[in-house]
């Protein structure tokens, strides 16, 4: 046949066709850079330079030059991998039959695969196997003209066995050094391995499909360490250091910049709340990357609420503009719709769509726990795009003990993975550091050799002991004589200033409310309510009228949910934190006396809420795990013995034994799904439904699944979610005290054509978004206040200023008010 063709596009210059060739080439080249400082370019390579083998039809070209058949009704995607099973892989004398299979294995799934999502290896209840499909009875189907495609390779100037046996050896060799003597899971980390390079093959495909489109859409980023770190010293060296606490603090950034030139590992940054972690491991993280030739630094959070104002700070001390290239904020799906058909992206709209994608490029991400979980969990394709530039990096995760508990064990293998395969170096920051390798012994954590970061003496540590612990043991409701919001208030008066810390966002709603009613206001306290059901903006606003307040010494009376415990640094007078976890209740501590204002220690009452309030609390199991260990352990303790000490590593440790003990037992730290199986094991090994698939289907003997790879990938990206039932990120009405408002973005990304323009207003909508639970979601939708704002992103937008409450943030129960024309 004549030229072959990959895509088609109209552009203001006229017409342009890629030629089938060119892309191959071309995804193959991209692919094999993002691959390369890993060892493994031949794999992705081999993957990229086959992916689209289905386009060497006469019936493809037909429907891309000439419209005939709809969208989708050629298949493509099948026909390389059918030449990845047919190939031969002997051309290597080392390379084994496993290490073939293995490779063969890896690839198909990827190519099959690069317009939808990875798939269940073996199927629910073992009655089929994805690789059943790469059989001859598949080949022989007219409507993947398969034939046609071997004979039109020739023209393409592929050398198939070439690929696939360069390939073999490639994973041959990273097998042998980075996964064979594992101690971790090694079917888990095969499962990863898969997805890494699946996720090369995605960005790669969809960046040269970009490229041809238009060359400025894809931009490379390339790190200046050099000038970050200059940035970095120039700022550093203005902090003073004339106090106790500063010159700790002092002590341990210089500690961070001396550890950078240890190698890539798994390290812990274990340092008291106020102890300054955040730029001392972002220090670490800047030498590190320099000394080691990272490609970025991830900066993973634990709570929404902080990423803005950390992505603030960075920008601060390195010196960045707020549309700098150098630094992203990735923290809300908010226009990042993803189709549900395997088709090949034609259309206009779905282009704009993909593009939308973050690919984590840059060289500094702020995100969340929630997106890097979900990304490593994901079988999509638009999810895990970018999962490969995590590899080669520093990744930073603050407050670790805020980790869910149900993901632990996968947390572990995921970043024993990232550190052993990818040659990532990891930091777990906390000032209440939980022993991970001694929780659930069953699956290691590789630490480094030398793990701890920082060394604090004992005096050192005293320094930061600002507050005493005062606990209740009887429950106090929210309102009426004696309750929780009288108490607030008392201390409230005695002490100047007062931040109560709760467990649910109705808690803190109704906390606020009593005050209101309580005349806290005109007793001359100033009172701010914070919870993620206020947007970004929103919180940032209140947050800066809390630290105006408290750096002045105004009178001021905080109720939040526990997003303030992570990193938000302010300093109150005293803290009201009702009971929950150890850990909570540290890092509620945190904010009190934060920079030792008082000689003398302040106290932190820590206080039981009645059932009554907190019926909600049956929902969040952790929380409520932990509260109840305090409640009827730790707290008794400490009444009956004075010298135990709450905020001490005895108390904690003992806290963590409680709290894992019968999650460990239960396998609860797997993420167990509702039909009895959990994530941690269709992910690996996959023991359950290979026994199903021998016995179901073919009940000769184990030997009937021949394939390396068995995970479910499929079924647990579409089931895994990090907060259960959070649904949709939806973009709310808000004006911030910057003068930035929603509703004119909005109006700007309705009048927007271009796509990259249409990404920088949606970037910016990301502070003004809140995740909104499916029941909320559904509610708000079916009275027709939330709508598509934006059918090319899949945004949502709430169209009612009556549910969103200039105090409270969505309040979805909300009687709209009438109109009047």
């Amino acid at each position: 046949m004549g030229e072959q063709y990959a895509r088609t596009y109209e552009s203001p210059d006229g017409f342009r066709r890629q030629t089938l060739r060119d892309h191959l080439d071309g995804t193959g080249a991209l692919a094999c850079r993002f691959a390369d400082s890993v060892g493994l370019g031949p794999l992705a390579s081999a993957a990229a330079e086959l992916h689209d083998l289905g386009k060497a039809t006469g019936a493809f070209q037909r429907y891309l030059l000439d419209g005939v058949g709809a969208k989708g009704s050629v298949i493509h995607a099948y026909q390389g991998a059918f030449a990845v099973e047919d190939a031969s892989y002997s051309a290597h004398d080392k390379v084994n039959k496993s290490i073939s299979r293995l490779t063969r294995d890896m690839l198909e799934v990827a190519i099959a695969s690069h317009h939808g999502d990875l798939p269940d290896c073996i199927d629910h209840g073992g009655l089929d196997s994805f690789f059943n499909h790469m059989g001859s009875s598949e080949k022989d189907d007219g409507n993947y003209h398969y034939t046609e495609v071997k004979s039109n390779v020739k023209e393409l100037g592929l050398d198939i066995d070439s690929l696939c046996a360069d390939a073999s050896k490639n994973l041959g060799e990273v097998y042998d050094k980075c996964i064979k003597g594992r101690r971790a899971n090694r079917d888990f980390a095969l499962g990863m391995l898969t997805k890494y390079n699946y996720s090369c093959l995605v960005d790669a495909d969809r960046c040269d499909a970009a490229c041809f489109g238009d060359p400025d859409a894809v931009p490379y980023y390339a790190a200046n360490w050099d000038a970050l770190i200059d940035a970095f010293e120039t700022y550093n060296a203005r902090l003073s250091a004339d106090t106790p606490i500063n010159a700790v603090r002092a002590d341990i950034s210089r500690q961070c910049m001396d550890s950078a030139t240890r190698p890539t590992g798994i390290y812990r940054l274990s340092v008291p709340t106020g102890g300054g972690k955040t730029l001392s491991s972002l220090r670490f993280a800047l030498h590190h990357a320099r000394q080691w030739n990272k490609k970025r630094i991830i900066y993973v959070i634990p709570f929404l609420s902080i990423t803005s104002q950390t992505a603030a700070t960075f920008r601060e001390v390195l010196g960045l503009g707020d549309d700098d290239s150098v630094l992203l904020e990735h923290y809300s799906d908010a226009g990042r719709g993803e189709t549900t058909h395997d088709t090949e992206i034609a259309d206009e709209q779905e282009a704009r769509r993909r593009l939308s994608q973050e690919r984590w490029s840059q060289p500094l991400i702020v995100t969340t726990m929630v997106q890097f979980l979900e990304t490593c969990m994901a079988s999509r394709g638009t999810k895990l795009r970018k999962f490969h530039n995590m590899a080669d990096s520093v990744i930073i995760f603050d407050e670790i003990q805020s980790l869910p508990s149900h993901s632990l064990d996968l947390f572990k293998e995921i970043v024993n993975f990232l550190s052993e395969a990818l040659r990532t170096t990891i930091v777990l920051c906390t000032a209440t550091q939980p022993a991970l390798e001694n929780i659930d012994k069953t699956v290691r954590l590789d630490l480094a050799d030398n793990p701890e970061l920082v060394t604090l003496s004992g005096e050192q540590r005293r320094v930061f002991r600002r507050v005493n612990i005062v606990t209740q043991q009887r429950p106090l409701p929210i309102a009426g004589d004696g309750g929780l919001a009288q108490f607030v208030l008392d201390k409230a008066r005695e002490n100047g200033s007062c931040l109560a810390v709760v467990n649910l966002k109705s808690e803190a709603r109704k906390l606020t409310q009593e005050l209101r009613s309580l005349d806290a206001q005109s007793q001359g306290f100033a009172l701010v309510h914070l919870s993620t059901s206020m947007c970004g903006a929103h919180r940032n606003d209140a947050l800066a009228e809390v630290r105006a307040a408290t750096a002045s010494g105004e009178p001021i009376i905080c109720v939040s949910t526990q997003l303030i415990e992570a990193g938000v640094d302010v300093s109150f007078g005293t803290v009201v934190r009702a009971a929950a976890g150890l850990g909570s209740i540290v890092q509620a501590a945190g904010r009190c006396n934060r920079n030792g204002e008082s000689v003398k220690p302040r106290n932190v009452y820590v206080v039981p809420v009645s059932d009554d309030d907190e019926k909600g609390l049956s929902a969040v199991r952790d929380i409520k795990c932990g509260k109840e260990i305090m409640i009827h352990s730790l707290v008794p303790l400490a009444s009956k013995n004075p010298d135990f000490d709450l905020l001490g590593k005895e108390a904690l440790d003992m806290y963590n034994t409680a709290f894992y003990k019968d999650k460990v037992e239960g396998n609860e730290l797997k993420y167990p799904l509702p039909d009895g199986t959990n994530a941690y094991d269709l992910l690996g090994f996959n023991k359950a439904a290979r026994y199903e698939y021998n016995t179901v289907t073919h009940p000769d003997g184990p030997s009937a699944y021949v394939h390396c790879l068995a995970q479910s990938f499929r079924t647990v990206g579409r089931r895994y979610q990090v907060i259960p039932n959070l649904t949709k990120s939806v973009v709310v009405r808000y004006r911030s005290s910057a003068g930035t408002d929603s509703r004119e973005l909005l109006e700007q990304l309705r009048d927007e054509y271009d796509p990259r323009e249409k990404v920088r207003i949606i970037r910016r909508l990301q502070d003004f978004t809140v995740q909104l639970f499916d029941a909320d979601f559904k509610k708000l939708t079916e009275r027709g206040l939330i709508t598509l704002a934006d059918d090319d992103f899949e945004l949502y937008a709430l169209e009612s200023d009556d549910c969103y409450d200039m105090n409270f943030g969505v309040v979805p129960d909300a009687e709209q008010k009438d109109l009047f024309f």
